[in-house]
């Protein structure tokens, strides 16, 4: 160990390229008006946001694009328009991934009263109550396009779904010199007069859509190119981050601003990028009245929503 120490510590091994976050959302039946339009908020599908927000500056910001249709959508309360890449199938080659477990606990913050899940430790192994954190680094494509992007599988009922579907696909035979670029997603159910609605499970007290291989009859398979190696090879940092993948409680948190307060309420109600914007704007940039403006009955209705499909 060198004893010329400035003190700081290692860092979060990062990707060599920029990239789009994908998260995974269940379908809804009642929004067959738009199925034709957003397949992916009616069947069930993948989502990365076009904007986001500089928490420092908070001014907007473009993500890294994606080849996927952009779709607007708009929150619950009919107040928030934001446009997301979306769709329900997304055809996509992964080229490393990570996998941990998370301890959250219920905390109440003091001031809104609103209760939450805090992360509290992290495990490489399964434990009992913790939960699963995937991420899989790769390439989303789309004919001959294609670009970077990070599938976040954050929840018990489509990680297992997951693994499923991912284990169907492992029985496709890769001829030499290809890789196989893997379709993930929903087509939902046909019934036997031809109508199709998303597909649901059971998953502990709540509902989910699970994650299917889409299209094992018709595989699509790409050529290895000297890109793809370079991305595996520069990507394997990030995969073996000795501190993404450390065992034990994450250290205690300083005393949280209310501009810290109210994006980590937003983040676990689900709100987008668009509507986080829109709520500051409304609070003419005032944090803590933004942090007050979540703590409704409106978004509490919404956030148990969405933890309903989050068992422990």
């Amino acid at each position: 160990m060198n004893k010329f120490s400035d003190g700081t510590s290692e860092g979060y091994a990062e990707l060599p390229v920029e990239f789009a976050w994908l998260n995974w959302t269940r379908g809804n039946a009642k929004l067959a008006q738009i199925k034709d339009t957003d397949p992916g908020a009616y069947f069930g599908g993948w989502r990365a946001f076009v904007n986001g927000i500089d928490r420092s500056t908070k001014e907007e910001y473009e993500n890294p694009k994606l080849p996927l249709p952009v779709v607007q959508r708009v929150s619950e309360d009919g107040k928030h328009p934001y446009q997301v890449y979306a769709t329900n199938v997304i055809e996509f080659l992964p080229i490393q991934h990570r996998t941990r477990f998370e301890l959250r606990e219920q905390t109440t913050d003091p001031e809104s009263g609103r209760s939450y899940n805090k992360l509290v430790a992290t495990s490489p192994q399964r434990k009992p109550g913790y939960a699963p954190c995937r991420q899989i680094f790769g390439l989303v494509y789309n004919g001959e396009e294609y670009a970077p992007a990070v599938m976040v599988i954050n929840k018990w009922s489509a990680f297992i779904s997951f693994e499923k579907a991912g284990q169907k696909w492992n029985k496709i035979k890769i001829p030499d010199t290809k890789v196989l670029v893997r379709r993930y997603g929903s087509v939902g159910n046909k019934d036997s007069k031809g109508n199709v609605t998303p597909n649901f499970e059971v998953f502990g007290q709540g509902r989910s859509t699970p994650i299917d291989a889409v299209g094992l009859d018709k595989p699509k398979f790409v050529e290895l190119t000297k890109e793809m190696d370079e991305l595996y090879e520069g990507s394997t940092a990030w995969k073996n981050c000795s501190m993404w993948n450390a065992e034990g409680e994450v250290e205690e948190e300083r005393e949280q601003t209310d501009l810290e307060k109210f994006l980590e309420i937003c983040d676990i109600i689900g709100l987008s990028e668009g509507e986080i914007a829109q709520i500051v704007k409304e609070n003419a940039g005032d944090y803590h009245k933004a942090l007050l403006a979540v703590n409704t009955d409106e978004y509490a209705i919404n956030a148990a929503f969405e933890e309903s499909d989050n068992p422990q």
